[in-house]
């Protein structure tokens, strides 16, 4: 009866714990997708989105999550520019120089980050948000359940986004053949930026979220680049819904671990996983589910 009280704390946990993860990994995806860059910056992003959110509720007591309006549309235009100005030149080098030059950039956000805000921690806890909700054996607090609703609610948008407009019709289109976009009249090097600028609102988002549930300091920076890579390995390279079921799978092993008080043994699982499905399913599990 202890271990199945456990486990349906430690699941519940992880789906709301998951979502946020599934939103932040939705954003590497999406550009790497569209545009074909491997984004290690991504959580640099999500890391100057934490302490943006924290500066903000800081220096004026808002709701962080009233924030997003201005913290998401500002990382949009960053992310636009950054592809049109900076990341578009080292899609002209070779692989292998792509994807060290974006992590070049990861390290040099993270200790601009720490230069300005310094190594130490940080916490945001909104007003009014310290409560908890105590359902039978389910301990969850509003800062979890915020997090999720509002991930969620991003996710769905997201989705109709993608699916539901023309934009999202551009960006598919892009994704499945760029060289026929082009030939058709689409603008790639523009779409492609605006999908760079779509996944750094994502980040904002996220991280955001996360500001709330999870101490702040620069070394997340790094620590949300490899989850991001994780979750689109685990769920699917280039997949929305592949994306939202890896963020599930890793946030579940990792709250039933804690739960399970093997906390310490949470990430070496993912990564055994994730290097099981390498072997298996390279594509990820949704392709294995399609099939």
């Amino acid at each position: 009866m202890m271990l199945l009280t456990l486990l349906m704390v430690g699941v519940t946990s992880g789906i709301l714990g998951g979502l946020t993860l599934a939103l932040l990994s939705a954003g590497f995806n999406l550009s790497l997708g569209v545009s074909r860059v491997v984004n290690f910056q991504h959580g640099a992003v999500v890391l100057w989105s934490m302490y943006a959110a924290y500066t903000l509720w800081d220096a004026t007591g808002i709701n962080p999550y009233l924030g997003i309006f201005l913290l998401a549309p500002v990382a949009f235009v960053i992310g636009y520019f950054l592809h049109r100005w900076l990341i578009v030149r080292s899609l002209e080098t070779p692989e292998d120089s792509q994807i060290l030059f974006s992590i070049g950039l990861l390290i040099a956000l993270q200790y601009l980050a720490q230069f300005f805000f310094s190594a130490d921690a940080r916490s945001l806890v909104p007003e009014g948000m310290q409560q908890s909700i105590i359902m039978g054996p389910l301990f969850l607090q509003y800062t979890q359940i915020a997090a999720a609703a509002v991930s969620l609610l991003v996710l769905v948008l997201l989705h109709l986004m993608l699916t539901r407009t023309d934009l999202g019709r551009k960006l598919h289109a892009c994704a499945q053949n760029p060289t026929g976009a082009r030939v058709s009249g689409l603008n790639v090097e523009h779409l492609s930026a605006v999908a760079l600028g779509i996944a750094a609102a994502c980040a904002a988002v996220s991280g955001t979220a996360l500001a709330t549930i999870a101490p702040i300091f620069p070394e997340r920076a790094f620590e949300y680049s490899i989850v991001a890579v994780v979750v689109s390995v685990l769920g699917g390279l280039g997949s929305m819904s592949g994306s939202i079921l890896g963020g599930l799978i890793v946030g579940i092993i990792i709250a039933v671990s804690q739960v399970m008080g093997h906390g310490d043994l949470a990430l070496a699982i993912v990564y055994a996983l994730v290097f099981l499905i390498f072997l298996v399913r390279p594509t990820g599990l949704i392709s294995a589910i399609r099939r």
